[in-house]
Order: C-alpha cells, then structure tokens, then sequence
C-alpha cells in the first residue's frame, strides 16, 4: 500500500518588484532657481545700465560766486597816510609833529625805518598836491595799494612838481582798523595804454538821397536836442533810446558823419559839435546811433 504523501507547498506569493522612485522636484527645483537667479541678473544689468552715471561724460559745474570786497575804507586810510608821509617842511618842530603823526599809521618797525626819511637839517619841503589809488589788490591778510603821489617839492627859491607811483600793504582787522605793513616802494609809473582807432567807411550801398535825408534829420533833432522835453524826443527817439538832457548847448554842425547798413537799420557814427553858452566852451560829442525809417527817420538805438 502506497501511502502517497501530499505536500502542502507553499504557494509561492510573487515578489513585488522594488518600485523606482524617481526624483522629480530636487533636480527641477535647482533648475528652476538658476534660471530665476539669471533671470534676476539679468534685470538687474539692465537696471543698472539705464541708471548708471556716466563717469565720461557727466560733469559737474561748480558755480563760484565772486564776494565783493568793500575797499573804500582801505583807499581812504592810504590817501590819508600818504599825504602825511610825503609831506615835511624844513622845520624841527613840523619834522617831529609828522613823525608823531606817522605814528598812527606804522608798525613800529616802520616808523624805526622812518626816521631817516627826513632829517632835521633837510633842505627842501614837500607838499602832496594829490593821492591817486591807482588799484587794491586783496590778499590773505592784507591788501596791496597802488597809488600815485603829486609832490610840489621846494628848495629855496626853487620849486618843481613831480608825480611817482607807490605801492604799500595795509593790514584790515575784523573790525576796520588798518595799519601799513609795509612802507610805500615805488614802483613804475602808470603809462598810457595803447589803442589803435579802427577807421569806419562809410557804406558805398547807401545812396545820397538816403544819406542826405539822414543828415538833415540828424541836424533838426541835435538842434533841439538840449532843451528838449522827454515828451518832444517821442517824435525822433522810439524805445527812449536817448533822454532829455536839459543842458543849455547851441548845436553848431556835424562832424565827419559816417554810415553804414545794419541789416534793416542804418547806423550812424557822428561828431556833434556844441558851443556851451555858460562855460564859453566848444565841446565835440561822439554818437553812435541806430536808425530806422517807418513814416520817418527815427533813433531806435543810442550807444
């Protein structure tokens, strides 16, 4: 007898397979924010490219505004000292009243330095004519004049005028008191400036009708131009380009008149001459006037 033994197998349960996790959002996320961080960047140099100051070609303009300086009370102390440091008169009494007085001007080193200047047995005095500032130059402390001195100087019998220029330093405290600094040293005299007078022509495109009619114009308004009232000077002066001058003047002639075509106007440079009927003088009055015909000749511009 066969026993025949069953098994009880197992059923064999099937193995899961392990599922694949795949990582979707770590790596898209790091994506994401790269392109985010250049999106940002690249915002930001564009910003910055519009908003950036060019150093080339941004410049700043700094406005330096000039400070008056007030220098009439610097002139005023220079005048009066001059006048008394070249002033003297061969006197012991009036040499050491001048040398007291300079004493209220120097520094005592100046006035130590004085005192050779004039010697109690000079021959000669000296009286100051005139004190011209010639210019005041304003530094740190101080301020430099330039001045001339005329001098009427006298030995014996003998007298001559001479004029030199000087320049001295004057100190100013806060408080507008001053005291030289630095006795006067000449310097060179002032000289007259050159000046080359540029000949005007007259233009050839004016014809003489035009010219003629200018000249008898400009001859009826000097006529009455002395005595006339602002109201009258309406008829030949437009934009009160000339005001009364209520002088009593007796108009002579015109002197070497010339003019030219100023794009619609005419100008006209013009000698009047004038007799003074108070000081018997004949003066010579130069113009140089702007004119324009409407109706009628008139003044539009007077310089």
């Amino acid at each position: 007898m066969k026993i025949k033994i069953e098994r009880n197998q197992k059923e064999k349960t099937p193995k899961k397979k392990k599922e694949r996790v795949v990582s979707v959002g770590k790596r898209r996320k790091m994506v994401l924010a790269l392109w985010l961080l250049l999106s940002c960047s690249l915002v930001f140099g564009i910003y910055k490219n519009f908003t950036a100051i060019d150093q080339h070609t941004t410049h700043e303009k700094v406005v330096v505004k000039e400070k008056v300086v007030n220098t009439s009370g610097v002139e005023s102390f220079t005048k009066d000292f001059a006048k008394e440091y070249f002033s003297w008169k061969n006197n012991k009494e009036v040499i050491e009243k001048r040398m007291s007085t300079l004493g209220q001007y120097l520094t005592e080193e100046g006035l130590t330095l004085s005192q050779d200047m004039v010697r109690v047995d000079i021959p000669t005095s000296s009286e100051v004519q005139s004190v011209k500032v010639l210019g005041v130059e304003k530094g740190a402390e101080d301020f430099t004049v330039s001045f001339l001195v005329d001098q009427k100087i006298t030995e014996g019998k003998k007298a001559q005028s001479i004029s030199s220029a000087y320049r001295v330093t004057i100190f100013e405290d806060e408080n507008g008191n001053h005291i030289v600094t630095s006795l006067p040293t000449m310097i060179a005299n002032p000289e007259k400036a050159e000046y080359e007078v540029k000949q005007v022509e007259g233009d050839s495109e004016i014809d003489i009708k035009t010219t003629e009619e200018i000249t008898e114009f400009l001859e009826t308004f000097f006529k009455l131009y002395p005595t006339a009232s602002e109201k009258e000077l309406e008829y030949y002066v437009e934009n009160n380009a000339m005001r009364p001058i209520n002088a009593n003047l007796k108009f002579v002639e015109l002197v070497n008149s010339v003019f030219f075509k100023d794009g619609n106007n005419i100008q006209a440079k013009i000698n009047v001459k004038y007799l003074d009927n108070l000081s018997k003088t004949t003066n010579f009055f130069q113009y140089r006037l702007s004119l324009q015909k409407n109706e009628n000749w008139t003044i539009v511009g007077f310089k």
